[in-house]
């Protein structure tokens, strides 16, 4: 009913409401090349002129645009004069200063319409004529230079629609490539390198080969020592017969009219802290030469010259080099220790170079702080808040060293015993400090040479929950290895992961885990009735009475209670986790506005495998300790592929595939809750709340089910509303599933290879986005659309309606 209002509402509001009498909206542009419609958004990125913004093929941004009154006037005469009565009537009732008020909030709210909506789009000849050049310029860049670009427009009930048709006629191609090269050195440079030309004859003409070109040749100059090179000096000069372009490319002198030639670097000179206010005035008190580099300060040089040096490529005596002044540039920024990085150089008489390193430094202290607003199904609100205390330079190495507290106040639905707002806070601490290199005692610098930016990162943490699940105390400590071989690729190496797992609430949990207390509480009344249990002598009660006596007349409800059992031992148990684990991540976006790339991530963990070697001291069940508590011991995989591809203007497809999978040995026989798999919430299975579904085909009807392998793949239509508000149509699909067939597993749990693929559950769904540029507020409805524990043959489209799932959220999904 509510969406028949609303299309009621946007039907009343005329497409045509703001045209002129002359005017005419536009609803179509589209493009034919030689008798074929165009797909391409490269082609139809030349329109100068684009129809309003449609959903479905209703363009909604128009409607809402139509519904304010544009010629609106808030002031009373204007009032008075239109409506008398009216105005009469309404300051009678209320004030003057309130009819004021009110014209002013019903001018805003026009106003708002207007704004947030998209105005008309009228047919513009101008335009039209604008778009039949850009695409006949298209074209001849193409090598058409025969093009031919007509254009024809249809006109009924106020509404236009254009048609371009492009007719490109055969293509030329090149021929004969020359050269016109005066300088010796150039053309020497040229010769050894033009097997890798990207202007070869036979080719069909291409603007943006000459372009490629153009980029080629001043990089392979100026890497190659010639510093005076300027690829304003490179042109190309073509005589066309008969659809053949012989081409010459001509290289000529510098504006200097100075001689090209191969430069060395005679002087490197290095300025640890320039200030724009004196530094021009002050002089240099502090000095160093090391390894031909010369450092120089108004003050006392702040940083050890060997360390500074290793994010430094421009060499003495070496030729000038583009890629040596970006490596420099990138590195130093890369620090984080500089808010100026600027690199000069200068010609000295004898034609070498002389190079300064310019470097502002940063504050070398730092206090910071964040607040921030969090939502999950878990925790329906939260506050959280962080100060960080951040050294840079702390020991001279450009290292970056920080210390952080940090605080949240949760509305967490555990705290049973607790009405109020936010009943639960978690709190913790921080300290890290990341080395901009390999804190190794020996060199892997022919391995990972300083080019791929080798960090080491140090950090010891720990954090305490309340009213949070079973309320925990953790503490970890991580030594890691990070480095970039290309811009696409990142490797990390966990050479040290440690995490202490503390359970400070078992007391509660048959507070926490409600169903499965139920299921005993309904064990004790069928069987038990003159035995009185509650929430904290469950386990007693199953150690005095769910005996061999009690398994022989009631197998079933035996082994539910041994499960309860069993898993309240695997979610209670505290855990030391010592991991070593390597990551790989590779991304080829070109920068935070790319939406065409894809990416992929792998990361192999191992536990407990060198301190279950090392430790000699076991529990009570025969298992390794560390401090009395045991060690876990597992392999882990986790791998997630994502891509995104650009659909049109305004809209993408955006997909994510991840598998997970950990498999216990050696010293114990489940994972560690923390580490294992669920699915469900506004990230992940958006039909689902977090941790209802699986493992498997079962529907355990427990508050939190996890298993050790999880599928799960997203596929996402994103596309503009209007204005800022943007919508999404989603599929997700997945499920849990349990591999260590732990005494907990049904065979409804258990993965049981391709036939288990058919309890995948499938959600679909619908989201609404508010993008405020610096973030951006989600909201999907999630439909169950294939519940795989049901016990009917039909398992689609059973709940789809009926069970839905509300997530918030913030960013995307994925």
């Amino acid at each position: 009913m509510l969406a028949g209002c609303i299309l009621l509402l946007l039907n009343s509001c005329k497409s045509t409401k703001y045209l002129g009498e002359d005017e005419f909206l536009l609803t179509k542009a589209s493009i034919k090349v030689n008798n074929k419609t165009s797909i391409d958004d490269a082609i139809n990125d030349y329109l100068a002129q684009r129809p309003n913004n449609a959903l479905l093929g209703v363009p909604l941004a128009l409607y809402f645009h139509n519904i304010g009154n544009k010629g609106f006037d808030p002031r009373l005469d204007v009032w008075k004069k239109e409506d008398p009565k009216g105005l009469k009537i309404f300051t009678r009732i209320f004030s003057e200063k309130q009819a004021i008020g009110y014209r002013n909030f019903k001018y805003r709210f026009n106003q708002w319409w207007l704004n947030n909506g998209e105005a008309p789009v009228a047919l513009n000849e101008v335009k039209t004529s604008q778009t039949k050049t850009n695409l006949a310029e298209h074209f001849i860049q193409q090598g058409y230079f025969d093009v031919e670009v007509a254009s024809k427009t249809i006109i009924k009930n106020k509404k236009a629609s254009i048609l371009y048709e492009v007719k490109t006629n055969k293509p030329y191609f090149l021929g004969t490539i020359t050269k016109d090269i005066p300088s010796e050195v150039i053309d020497s440079i040229y010769s050894l390198h033009v097997n890798k030309s990207f202007v070869v004859s036979g080719d069909q003409y291409r603007y943006s080969n000459m372009l490629q070109e153009t980029k080629r040749l001043t990089n392979l100059f100026r890497n190659s020592g010639v510093y005076r090179f300027n690829k304003n000096t490179i042109g190309f000069e073509g005589d066309s017969i008969q659809k053949t372009i012989h081409t010459e490319i001509v290289i000529g002198n510098n504006d200097t009219n100075k001689p090209y030639k191969v430069q060395y670097i005679k002087r490197i000179n290095i300025y640890t802290d320039f200030s724009y206010s004196d530094s021009h005035l002050k002089p240099f008190k502090d000095s160093i030469t090391y390894n031909g580099y010369h450092f120089y300060a108004h003050e006392k040089i702040a940083y050890n010259p060997k360390l500074l040096l290793n994010a430094i490529f421009i060499s003495p005596d070496s030729i000038y080099k583009d890629t040596d002044r970006e490596l420099t540039r990138k590195h130093l920024r890369g620090l984080l220790n500089f808010s100026l990085v600027d690199i000069k150089y200068a010609e000295l008489e004898d034609d070498s170079l002389e190079a300064s390193i310019i470097l502002k430094p940063l504050s070398k202290y730092n206090l910071g702080f964040s607040t921030e607003l969090t939502h999950s199904n878990i925790r329906q609100l939260g506050i959280s808040a962080k100060i960080i205390f951040s050294n840079r330079n702390a020991f001279k190495g450009s290292e970056l060293f920080k210390f952080s507290i940090q605080g949240a106040f949760l509305d967490s639905k555990e705290a049973s015993d607790n009405e109020s707002l936010l009943n639960a806070f978690e709190v913790g601490a921080d300290i890290s400090l990341e080395i901009p290199r390999f804190l190794l005692p020996f060199n892997l610098g022919s391995v990972v040479p300083k080019a791929m930016s080798p960090k080491t990162e140090l950090s010891l943490g720990t954090s305490l929950q309340k009213n949070i699940g079973l309320d925990k105390q953790k503490f970890n400590w991580t030594m890691s290895y990070r480095w970039y071989p290309s811009k696409k690729v990142t490797h990390n190496i966990e050479l040290l992961n440690i995490q202490f797992i503390q359970n400070l609430n078992i007391g509660s949990y048959f507070n926490i885990y409600g169903s499965e207390y139920k299921d005993l509480k309904s064990i004790q009344q069928a069987y038990f009735p003159a035995v009185e249990l509650n929430t904290q002598n469950t386990l007693a009660f199953i150690d005095q009475h769910i005996n061999t006596a009690f398994k022989t007349s009631n197998p079933i409800e035996y082994q539910t209670a041994i499960n309860i059992k069993n898993r309240h031992h695997i979610i209670t148990e505290d855990f030391v986790i010592p991991t070593i684990a390597y990551s790989y991540s590779y991304n080829n976006s070109e920068s935070y506005k790319d939406t065409d790339f894809s990416s992929f991530k792998a990361r192999l963990s191992l536990a407990g495998n060198l301190s279950t070697v090392l430790s000699s001291t076991r529990n009570e069940n025969g298992v390794k300790t560390i401090f009395k508590t045991p060690i876990a011991q597992y392999v882990r995989g986790d791998f997630e592929y994502k891509k995104f591809w650009d659909i049109s203007f305004n809209s993408m497809l955006a997909f994510r595939s991840s598998l997970g999978i950990a498999i216990p040995y050696g010293n114990t026989k489940t994972i560690p809750f923390s580490k294992s798999y669920f699915v469900g919430g506004p990230n992940d299975l958006r039909a689902w709340k977090i941790y209802d579904l699986g493992p498997g085909s079962s529907k355990s009807g427990l508050e939190y089910n996890i298993g050790n392998l999880k599928f799960l793949t997203s596929l996402e239509y994103r596309f503009k509303i209007l204005n800022s508000f943007k919508g999404a149509f989603f599929v997700d699909a997945g499920n849990i599933w349990d591999l260590s067939n732990s005494e907990t597993a049904v065979h409804e749990d258990t993965f049981n290879g391709f036939s288990s693929l058919k309890n995948i559950a499938v959600g679909t769904g619908v989201g609404m986005r508010y993008d405020l540029s610096f973030i951006l507020i989600r909201i999907d409805l999630g439909f169950k659309t294939y519940e795989p524990y049901l016990d009917s043959k039909n398992k689609w489209f059973q709940n789809y309606f009926t069970d839905r799932v509300i997530n918030f959220g913030i960013s995307y999904p994925f």
